[in-house]
């Protein structure tokens, strides 16, 4: 996750943490909704998928 990435979440309102392998992404601290976003990815699509995910989170 880059700089710009992790920002531009938080300013949406998630809480960022990095533990493990996964950071955990937090909206508005809601534990109801989380996102776990991997710290390595394998899939050119990996990106793509948690945008939608993040998306039909929040819409």
């Amino acid at each position: 996750m880059t700089n710009d990435v992790r920002r531009f979440l938080e300013e949406l309102g998630f809480e960022i943490s990095g533990d493990g392998k996964h950071y955990k992404a937090i909206f508005m601290g809601d534990n109801r909704y989380t996102v776990s976003i991997p710290k390595t990815s394998s899939d050119h699509r990996a990106g793509m998928n948690l945008a939608s995910e993040i998306i039909n989170m929040l819409f």
